[in-house]
């Protein structure tokens, strides 16, 4: 995928064979375009398997998933933020990356952290329990350094669910994985010709490669998010006898 990367960005420069940026140049500049789109997009995700709390805890990081989160998908490099979490009462994971036993499995709220350090660490550690209705989540710091803060402090093992968006690694070699979806693999080239021409200080081919990226962006959403078909049994197809 590198060097589809790497021929798609020279045409967009007119630089095919390479005499204006070398080649660490364009791909710093491609794997700086995958990071935006993943931050911007949020296309890669994961639900590791194996993530429960831990009694007594009420801090969880990002890094002590990051192993959990690879297992699954190789091409992630870090955990970015947290969509949504949801812990099952009662229960374990099970062999097949499942969850069995336990009847309940809640989405807890997410809050902003100033919001829950207010409501709930004004108990300084003191709110413990088994949950038995969902619970808040906050989450403080973004990528690699971010770490997720539940309330009450869980008092028992208990599977957990996480639903984390996620960056992906370099490519270093054209062999190397790529996590990013399709159509969202199209819109790399335009903002690594973007940072090429800023590079060369053509600050209005610049803009108008940037317009192209911003415009595909949307697009590639509209692309995976298309209108979701309900029901073919609506009032509107009922027929009089």
């Amino acid at each position: 995928m590198l060097e589809q990367y790497i021929t798609e960005t020279q045409q967009l420069v007119n630089d095919l064979q390479g005499q204006m940026f070398p080649l660490p140049t364009i791909t710093g500049y491609i794997n700086r375009s995958r990071r935006r789109i993943a931050a911007m997009s949020q296309c890669i995700r994961a639900i590791p398997p194996g993530t429960q709390t831990i009694p007594r805890q009420e801090v969880y990081p990002f890094s002590d998933w990051k192993a959990l989160v690879q297992g699954i998908q190789p091409g992630a490099d870090s955990i970015l933020h947290c969509r949504s979490l949801s812990v099952a009462i009662g229960g374990k994971w099970g062999m097949n990356n499942q969850i069995q036993g336990g009847g309940w499995k809640p989405q807890w709220r997410k809050i902003p952290f100033t919001d829950f350090q207010a409501r709930f660490r004004i108990y300084n550690q003191t709110f413990f329990g088994t949950i038995s209705e969902p619970g808040w989540f906050a989450q403080f710091g973004e990528g690699p350094e971010g770490k997720l803060y539940l309330a009450p402090i869980p008092a028992q093992h208990q599977p957990m669910e996480v639903d984390l968006t996620l960056i992906p690694k370099p490519l270093l070699t054209d062999e190397d994985l790529e996590p990013i979806p399709y159509p969202w693999t199209d819109a790399v080239c335009y903002f690594a010709a973007v940072l090429c021409l800023m590079q060369q200080q053509r600050a209005q081919d610049a803009k108008a490669m940037m317009d192209m990226f911003n415009t595909d962006l949307p697009m590639c959403a509209a692309v995976v998010m298309p209108v979701m078909h309900q029901s073919s049994y609506t009032p509107g197809f009922m027929r009089s006898a």
